[in-house]
């Protein structure tokens, strides 16, 4: 391919200007990049930095390992919105005296959260905290919503570990999943840095994605002699 790297886009039909990877237009001379060759299905491994595991989407890009730091932000977020019925509920025992308020009712109204949760990750894949930070729970074999068994499973898991199921998380230099993601059989991606194999990619409220493509716009100009391209 006269001497273009292997897996490189072309270069612009209109222009002749190097593109940006996956760049839906060229930033020389706005025009849409309409030769690029389809990619094939993109992999990827949580454990690793190389690619293991098909993922069934083309052209698109990289599905990311999601960072130990985001995924325990995660968590608070998720524990803070376990224990929120805990302060009314308090002050409710208060004002009527009651001790069963505080021994029966929170807990029940805490386990009643966490289920609430399960249910909405075992069909989307995400919580409260995942959703505010752009995180998703697919199943490892096919990266479809994981069940609501598996999202069960992995949180009695790491309670019962006391929380040491999810040490390779927060002890590895590089995106790791837990002892109680593998054996759930589960997997957490960050949507708002890579690909959501469920849909679009999400820029949350909380984060900001790096892709800031839509956020660039090309110079429609053409380059001028000197060999300067227009403000983008």
């Amino acid at each position: 391919m006269s001497g273009q790297p292997v897996g490189a886009d072309p270069p612009c039909t209109q222009c002749g200007s190097a593109l940006r990877t996956n760049a839906p237009y060229c930033g020389a001379c706005g025009a849409t990049v309409t030769n690029r060759q389809p990619r094939q299905a993109v992999s990827f491994d949580t454990n690793t930095t190389t690619a293991a595991r098909p993922f069934a989407q083309v052209n698109a890009p990289a599905v990311v390992a999601a960072g130990r730091g985001v995924r325990c932000c995660s968590v608070l977020l998720d524990v803070a919105i376990t224990i929120s019925p805990a302060l009314p509920l308090t002050a409710a025992a208060a004002i009527l005296s009651s001790a069963a308020v505080v021994y029966i009712v929170i807990p029940v109204a805490a386990v009643a959260v966490w289920l609430w949760m399960q249910i909405w990750q075992g069909f989307t894949g995400v919580t409260f905290g995942k959703a505010m930070l752009g995180l998703q729970l697919l199943r490892r074999a096919d990266l479809s919503p994981p069940t609501f068994a598996a999202c069960c499973l992995r949180s009695g898991i790491l309670a019962g570990t006391a929380g040491l199921a999810a040490l390779p998380v927060l002890t590895s230099s590089i995106p790791r999943d837990g002892l109680h993601d593998r054996l759930s059989g589960v997997t957490m991606i960050d949507v708002t840095l890579g690909a959501n194999p469920l849909g679009n990619q999400q820029c949350t409220s909380l984060r900001a994605t790096k892709n800031r493509g839509l956020n660039r716009v090309g110079s429609p100009l053409s380059m001028t002699s000197t060999g300067r391209h227009g403000c983008t």
